[in-house]
Formats: C-alpha cells, structure tokens, sequence
C-alpha cells in the first residue's frame, strides 16, 4: 500500500518545521500550480496571479512552525484566499479569467471539437462561462473555483475557507445557479440541458 499525500504532506511539514528548506522545496513543487491556477482564476491577471502564490509560499514558509495537525494544502490554500480577499479590499477589481481556461465542466460543456464552426461556438460558450463566473460575488466565485475548476473535495474548501461544509455546499449550489441563469440568456449557445451542472 502507497502512503496517503496527507502522510506524505506531514512528513515533509515536519521536516520544513524543523527548518529543512529542501522539504519545504518540495511542497511547492507539489502545490505551485494548482495554488497558482486558483489565484489566477479569482484575480485574472498573471502577475497578480503569481504575486498572490508566491506571497501565500512565503507566509507559509514563515509561519510554518504554527501548523499543528491541519492538513499543510487546506492550510496553504486559506493563506492564498486570504491574500485573494486582501486584493479585492485594497480596491483592485477582479480582472477577467484567463483566455486559456477549463472551466466548462462548471456547467458539463465537454471538449470542444476540431471543426473550425463548431469550436468558435465553443471558445464562445467558454467566454460566456468564464464571464459568468467573473461576476459571481468572491465567496461563490473562490468556492466554485476550488470545486469545479481545481477539483477540491467539499470537506477541503471548507477547511480553506473556514466555513461549514454545508455553507459550502450552498455557496456551490447557488453559484451554478447563477452561472447556469445567466448562460440561459444566451439560447443560441445554451440550451437548458447544455447548462446542466452534475
């Protein structure tokens, strides 16, 4: 039987707690791009984006002798939300999603085919979807994104956003709700059962 990642994860915390910076090296070799990708996805600009995940690496780094028995990705993830939040406070608005996004399976659009028509219709649905999930407030939106995009379990949203798992569960609901509201608006690309979300 393989170790679990959690084991892995607190072997690799307890040697970066005793001041092995190879161990924590190798924690952001694990977690660079997923956090990477969740910031991208709340504030659209790269350069945030990466500001954001390096600022959440170093403050992990810095207060990584306080981590005690919570899970080392929940507790990095909260640190770059909070940093997500801070973005929005400081006034700067959430830029648009990156171009390059997969977030159809927010709403189960599958892939997009290699008949030129057809996938101009679909790098149009993925604009309507990434424009709908930009104007979800950042609650939603972080939740949604977590879930949906970067394929976190609920019980892990919940301890990165230090909510109840129910709050998450209502957070996601109703941000598809919304999505899938707004992308009705649209018949031309969406049809009710095209906006399905599972």
């Amino acid at each position: 039987m393989f170790p679990s990642k959690d084991l892995d994860d607190r072997d690799l915390v307890g040697r970066a707690r005793r001041g092995d910076r190879e161990a924590f090296t190798q924690l952001i070799l694990q977690y660079q791009v997923p956090l990477y990708n969740m910031a991208l996805r709340m504030v659209g600009g790269p350069e945030d984006a990466a500001d954001i995940a390096q600022e959440a690496f170093l403050r992990a780094w810095e207060k990584i002798r306080t981590l005690r028995d919570a899970p080392f990705k929940a507790w990095l993830f909260q640190i770059a939300a909070n940093l997500c939040y801070d973005h929005f406070r400081r006034g700067r608005r959430y830029g648009l999603m990156p171009e390059e996004d997969h977030t159809s399976n927010v709403v189960g659009l599958g892939i997009a085919t290699p008949d030129p028509q057809e996938r101009a219709e679909a790098n149009e649905r993925n604009r309507l979807v990434r424009d709908c999930i930009t104007a979800l407030d950042h609650d939603m939106r972080i939740a949604l994104i977590l879930r949906d995009v970067n394929g976190m379990a609920y019980d892990e949203i919940a301890a990165v956003l230090r909510v109840p798992l129910g709050t998450v569960k209502s957070r996601i609901a109703r941000a598809r709700a919304r999505v899938q509201e707004r992308l009705q608006q649209h018949p031309d690309f969406f049809r009710r059962e095209d906006a399905h979300a599972e």
